[in-house]
């Protein structure tokens, strides 16, 4: 009777609280927003999703074998009102330290969110990788639950991300700020993209700005805008230490970045009501292991061992670039699918060889940077492009595009032509001068060449493979001057045949 009772006046008081004490707070937060924001489509959070999408449906498709475009069920989405929306998102508010307020901002990053709904699927679908470990670090700095969602508003929980300004990762750390908390980036590792390390750093650096602000959107805007713009509205305010009443004086960005993550944490718990539900993941947390290896591991020699795509251990394995593992003092982390760990163990002293070939005969991609490096191409922008989408195309960096093309913001017009400096299929040597040509060794008796002309994307490795009793070293030895920097379309190469 009692349990009954208590159950019954806390339903009461909910009641009363959701119709009582809710408006007026939301009313106050309302008419502290005295003009009208609207959420434009070069908003770094539009940006970051539509780019995940096309990252999702190419290795979604291409490597999982599922159909990135089925089960869309948008015509079963039902529709709330604002009170109802406001009432939901009260309760969520109501269980958590943070402030999780609505008001027209919000509201407007929640109607955009519930629009995405791929968006929102591949999100659902992400939490099977990554929620794992956000949560193991949020609970070991005792922070709130709800920051698992700010990766998604910073990079749309791709692994790969890269801000126009510089900041890399699932937590977009910029560089110095990322060298702070031991992030360290070089030309063969970028621990920013590292989700173990740049977890712990992101919870290291918000209970360092939370500790400054005793504030959690103040601690949120200044880890999207620095502290500096923070402090900096609040001394144009007035001095006052309320979000949302500082927002107008806070960049651009960051005026729609605490409710777009208010609006996160509103669609990730109520997606199941608009009937959102998760696409297949690309990795579950569970069915991936951890190696720790100790010598130079190419992915490409793990790919071809292992029968698993390089470019889905690139998306394993984000902190590596050119696909390479370096050979240093401390062991190296390597993310693999659980059920493929005992093939690399069997086959691991050969990995490491083939690796080490590699590396005194392979040449590594650079990246370009400057004007005159790389092939220079005319680009013009056609319809649904946006710059995201073609740095991916061309291989290169928003923030190169912007800065070849003088681009002031990330909005692009129709039939506006482009400069870029495209590295795709570029190969610089890494050694200061090329090999030296060397006569080929004479063919033993009974042995002759093959003639082969190179297709579209061989490698030494795919042609050594492709030909019994034919090693990499074979290729090379009898064609003087190759390596997997001149493997030109067309081009003819001998090789060796027994018998």
């Amino acid at each position: 009777m009692k349990k009954s009772l208590f159950i019954l006046f806390g339903l009461v008081s909910f009641t009363l609280k959701s119709q009582d004490t809710l408006p007026q707070k939301m009313s106050e937060l309302d008419s502290m927003m005295m003009y009208h924001y609207a959420i434009s489509q070069d908003d770094p959070v539009v940006v970051a999703m539509d780019s995940m999408i096309l990252f999702y449906k190419r290795m979604g498709n291409e490597f999982q074998g599922f159909d990135f475009d089925q089960n869309d069920n948008s015509s079963l989405a039902p529709t709330f009102t604002n009170e109802e929306i406001k009432t939901k998102l009260y309760i969520l508010d109501d269980n958590t330290p943070m402030e999780l307020s609505y008001n027209r901002v919000s509201l407007e990053y929640i109607r955009m969110y519930k629009k995405r709904r791929k968006s929102m699927s591949i999100f659902l679908a992400r939490k099977e990788t990554y929620f794992p470990i956000f949560e193991e670090m949020l609970l070991k700095y005792k922070l709130p639950m709800e920051l698992k969602y700010l990766p998604i508003v910073e990079s749309a929980l791709k692994p790969h991300a890269e801000s126009w300004a510089g900041a890399a990762g699932l937590w977009q750390f910029m560089y110095n700020t990322g060298k702070i908390y031991g992030l360290e980036a070089d030309s063969y590792v970028d621990l920013r993209r590292d989700t173990y390390k740049s977890t712990e750093a992101a919870c290291k650096h918000l209970s360092r700005l939370f500790e400054i602000y005793n504030n959690w959107e103040l601690a949120l805007a200044a880890y999207n805008a620095g502290g500096g713009n923070v402090n900096k509205a609040i001394r144009k305010s007035g001095g006052k230490r309320n979000y949302w009443e500082i927002l107008p004086y806070l960049p651009k960005e960051t005026q729609g970045y605490v409710p777009a993550f208010i609006a996160m944490n509103y669609m990730m718990n109520y997606a199941v009501d608009y009937q959102i539900y998760p696409m297949k993941p690309l990795a579950k947390y569970d069915e991936m292991d951890t190696l720790w290896v100790n010598e130079r591991v190419d992915l490409e020699v793990v790919s071809r061992f292992i029968n698993t795509p390089t470019e889905y251990l690139r998306y394993l394995n984000p902190s590596y670039y050119h696909n390479v593992i370096p050979n240093r003092a401390e062991n190296m982390c390597l993310f693999l699918p659980s059920d493929k760990v005992g093939i690399f163990l069997n086959n691991q002293a050969s990995i490491y060889s083939l690796s080490a070939i590699l590396k005194k005969n392979y040449s590594i991609p650079e990246y370009v940077a400057q004007k005159g490096s790389g092939k220079k191409i005319k680009y013009r922008v056609k319809s649904g492009d946006y710059l995201g989408k073609i740095a991916d195309k061309f291989d290169c960096k928003v923030s190169d595009i912007k800065r070849w093309n003088n681009l002031k913001s990330n909005n692009l017009k129709i039939g506006q032509l482009l400069t870029i400096y495209s590295r795709k299929g570029k190969k610089t040597e890494v050694a200061a001068a090329k090999p030296k040509p060397t006569t080929p060794p004479a063919l033993e008796p009974g042995q002759s060449y093959l003639l082969y002309t190179i297709k579209d994307g061989d490698t030494l490795w795919d042609i050594a493979v492709a030909h019994e009793g034919v090693s990499v070293d074979d290729l090379m030895n009898h064609n003087p001057g190759l390596n997997s920097g001149n493997l030109k379309l067309g081009k003819k190469i001998k090789i060796i045949q027994n018998g």
